[in-house]
């Protein structure tokens, strides 16, 4: 554990490592005074992160005393602020702020809408290499979309060009821009969203962007106010006619710019409320606040691609007005990436199925504003309502934004009726819901579980699956050219994620429906790589790292392990028995054996052993690899029993920190030359694989495979940091969380896109996991099953939390030395036959009262594994606004 003192770990020598001539760098380089070079800075923050480090400190590229700063460990644990940004400062702010699906299209940190990608279009960014990381997007101007503000005749465009005073507030799914000027008698704040309700799929994938801006009149004369907006047709085609209608439907009335017939690409403007708006122009020119504020003359039809609306009032001193606008696109046809490079396939966006124009679409939102809005911002307000860290709260939430962007696209293929997430690793970058990827991903399945059951039935056991022998194409829509098509990582993860699905529904039907699948697939993992079922693999195991490694190879292991035991878990819900015996004897065989020829006491770690051919050398070796406790990690998601010794385990993790973290990636990188930017010079990072112990270049059969060991990759740091928190070591893994916020920070790109292989990377979603590892979250849902262990402030603790058909809050304090606890729904229901919470240290428990809005519940009680275990007599269900609360004496 680090030294809250500032002084770091103080964990030992990092060992015969790679030389180096001592001079490490960053983003500025380090200035030499007497022998020592000047503080690590994270570039352009206030808080010296680490240091001051010596040359000699890097002669084994990472130095195993990080020198953490007290100030910087202190930001680990405090509650901070939100992530606020004054627009003109920062250019960098992308929040992606569509439906689930629908396309994508960013949100600025001035407020305007930005990046329209509708059409899954693919630019040069979106590759393997993830030039953005290094090179950041800038936020653009408005491209054919914006809003303005009338004040007694003056325009004030809302943005950092009208307003001297512009700040952006997280509030991610929301976001709130405040506008003020003082030659400008009446302030904005805008509440921009688009609908997402955690566990409601379908409220939360409309084509639609809600800007809900609030109006106050801060001087003492009455105002007279309008506010509009435009509208172009982004997505028109290019040749054709072109046709913008006024209409007036439920609680809206939009200007809508299309083709004019069922099958042209609309786009529509929308404001919120009954009856005619006072402005409507439905033959714009060109876009822009020119001629807005004009006033309607009453033409309904015209032959634009652009059209504008908005309304006019008067608002007294002191008064507020609310005017909520809807932006809102319908595209029936979409080609879709099916292959690398620009391979598509068409098919129809699933939103365009539901409703007949945009303006419908806004329609149905500006109908339930109310349900929708007020759900959104429960949600949000439950979610930051929390005593963990704000910055530890975005990171963890920030990347299921994924899915609001073309890295994910809900369609309907060509020739079929059944609609499919269609998910590449990035925005149009590798393809085919690659199972080696996804399979690190926790933030969807526990906010839109429906999902991730739908992509099991209809991907991996479904379009890529081989009935004849279980196989699982780790690329359902990519044929591969090998002789298997499977991923050994990828199917092994898919079998845990199917036990993980399970338990986000209330009952067995979904394993019901789909075990036989699964049973198929683990066996053929057994038949293909483990035939003498010692538990040990043989053969070609290709994995994420897109090479076949070969040997011994300990992630592998442990992730075949975790599968057998999560097969097991499955077998026995499904009453085979045999099946389950099977499965974890073949566990019972291979742990010892791992253990005994893979982990070097000498190193503390486990090793990968590959064959004595150097053809099939390549892999991490001697090297301290971050994936090498995987599996056992995965089984924290699903709740069962670690396999490894948890002692290794935790040495090995130490060694991870000891060897793998360091506060300046860019003397790393120095040295290590191979591989992409993914954390440059100046950042803190884990990297995927040091080699302390003698090895310097990895062994690979393909150089760019190679280099893939030196990066630092989000998806990977998250999976190791949510293991360190559920093992204990809650600062180092804090450290990692916080050294990847730090690498995001709106003065330097955009924190709303985790960077790997292209934007919004979707194994970014593994932060999640570190999410559950600090409210020490279980949760079984056909058992009826939940649980809590949290490992920050136990003693007064809040955070959110989700279950198959509902969220709401956790609670838990310590008040002389006796523990209490609640849980409240928010939303839905929860059905609970066993709470478990964790033992807090310097309380006692003896006895327990158990209340459900203020009536007696009766319940057993018993301390089972280190853990407090109530059991109801009578199955309970919580709806929303109800309380359970738990006394121990």
């Amino acid at each position: 554990m680090m030294s809250r003192s500032g002084k770091g770990s103080g964990v030992g020598h990092s060992g015969d490592c790679c030389g180096s001539d001592g001079t490490a760098f960053g983003r500025r380089d380090f200035i030499r005074t007497s022998g020592l070079t000047a503080a690590m800075l994270m570039a352009g923050r206030m808080k010296v992160m680490a240091g001051p480090f010596s040359a000699e400190d890097f002669d084994k590229i990472i130095p195993a005393d990080k020198k953490l700063s007290k100030e910087w460990i202190d930001t680990l644990y405090a509650r901070g602020e939100p992530t606020t940004v004054k627009a003109g400062k920062v250019d960098y702010i992308g929040m992606p702020i569509n439906g689930l699906g629908t396309g994508q299209v960013y949100l600025s940190g001035d407020g305007e809408l930005w990046y329209w990608n509708l059409t899954a279009q693919k630019r040069k960014k979106h590759n393997p290499k993830g030039p953005a990381y290094m090179s950041p997007d800038l936020a653009k101007g408005p491209a054919g979309q914006g809003f303005a503000l009338q004040v007694n005749g003056k325009t004030h465009l809302l943005n950092s060009e009208g307003f001297r005073d512009v700040t952006f507030t997280n509030q991610y799914p929301m976001a709130r821009v405040d506008y003020a000027d003082a030659d400008c008698p009446v302030d904005v704040q805008l509440e921009a969203y688009t609908p997402f309700i955690p566990l409601d799929r379908d409220e939360s994938s409309y084509p639609v962007v809600v800007m809900r801006y609030t109006l106050t009149n801060h001087s003492s004369e009455t105002r007279e106010v309008a506010l509009a907006g435009w509208i172009q047709n982004l997505v028109a085609a290019r040749k054709g006619p072109k046709v913008s209608a006024y209409r007036e439907l439920d609680n809206i009335a939009t200007v809508e710019c299309s083709g004019g017939t069922p099958n042209s690409n609309g786009m529509a403007l929308g404001v919120f409320g009954e009856g005619r708006p006072e402005l409507v122009d439905v033959e714009k020119t060109k876009p822009g606040a020119e001629g807005v504020f004009d006033g309607g003359v009453g033409v309904k039809q015209g032959k634009s691609d652009a059209a504008s609306m908005g309304r006019r009032f008067s608002l007294k001193p002191g008064e507020s007005k609310t005017v909520s606008f809807a932006v809102s696109w319908r595209l029936p046809v979409v080609k879709y990436g099916t292959g690398f490079g620009h391979k598509t396939s068409p098919g129809r966006y699933h939103y365009a199925t539901q409703w007949p124009s945009a303006s419908e679409a806004a329609a149905q939102v500006a109908s339930r504003e109310t349900t929708l809005y007020g759900g959104t911002k429960k949600w949000v307000d439950t979610w930051y309502d929390s005593t963990l860290p704000y910055w530890f709260l975005e990171r963890a939430f920030i990347p299921i934004n994924c899915m609001q962007t073309q890295t994910v696209q809900r369609v309907i293929p060509q020739g079929s009726k059944q609609d499919i997430y269609n998910m590449e690793e990035g925005v149009r970058c590798c393809p085919g819901n690659c199972t080696h990827v996804w399979n690190y991903a926790q933030g969807l399945a526990r906010i839109f579980p429906v999902i991730e059951r739908e992509c099991r039935e209809r991907i991996e056991y479904g379009l890529g699956f081989d009935k004849s022998n279980g196989e699982i194409s780790f690329r359902y829509n990519v044929p591969g050219k090998r002789d298997r098509d499977d991923a050994l990582d990828g199917t092994c993860g898919t079998i845990i994620r199917v036990l993980r699905e399970s338990q986000m529904t209330p009952d067995y039907r979904f394993l019901e429906s789909i075990w036989g699948r699964v049973k198929l697939s683990m066996d053929g993992v057994i038949k293909h790589w483990d035939p003498d079922e010692d538990g040990i693999l043989s053969g070609a195991q290709h994995n994420t790292l897109d090479e076949p490694w070969h040997g011994k190879v300990h992630w592998l292991i442990n992730v075949y392990h975790a599968a057998l035991r999560s097969a097991a878990t499955m077998a026995r819900q499904m009453k085979q028995d045999a099946v389950a015996e099977r499965y974890e004897k073949i566990i019972a065989k291979g742990a010892p054996v791992m253990v005994k020829e893979l982990w070097n006491e000498d190193f503390g770690y486990f090793i990968h052993v590959p064959p004595d051919d150097e053809a099939r050398m390549h892999g991490s070796t001697k090297g301290c690899h971050i994936d090498q406790v995987l599996g056992d990690s995965w089984l924290h998601e699903v709740g069962l029993d670690p396999i490894l010794p948890r002692d290794k385990t935790r040495r090995a993790l130490q060694s991870l920190w000891k060897y793998n973290f360091t506060p300046d990636v860019g003397a790393f990188r120095k040295i290590m030359t191979n591989g992409r930017w993914y954390a440059g010079p100046g950042d803190a990072g884990l990297v995927m694989c040091s080699f302390p112990h003698g090895k310097i270049e990895p062994k690979s059969g393909n150089k760019n495979y190679a280099g893939y060991l030196n990066e630092c990759m989000t998806g990977f740091e998250w999976q190791v940091a949510a293991h360190m928190l559920r093992e204990g070591m809650v600062e180092e893994g804090l450290a990692i969380g916080k050294a990847i916020h730090d690498r995001y920070s709106a003065d330097r790109r955009n924190p709303y896109n985790e960077i790997e292989c292209s934007d919004h990377y979707s194994r970014a979603m593994a932060s999640y996991g570190t999410y559950l590892a600090a409210l020490g979250y279980r949760y079984d849902g056909p058992e009826g099953k939940l649980g809590f262990g949290p490992k920050l402030s136990p003693e007064n603790f809040r955070a959110a939390f989700t279950t198959a058909e509902g969220w709401g809050r956790f609670t838990q304090q310590v008040a002389g030395g006796k523990l209490s606890a609640g849980i409240e729904m928010g939303y839905g229901s929860l059905r609970l036959k066993e709470l478990g919470l964790d033992p807090v240290e310097g309380t006692s428990a003896r006895e327990v009262a158990v209340e459900l809005d203020g009536e007696p519940v009766a319940a057993a009680f018993e301390l089972g594994s280190g853990r407090h275990v109530l059991r109801f007599d009578e199955e309970l269900t919580l709806g929303v606004g109800q309380r359970l609360a738990v006394m121990f004496s």
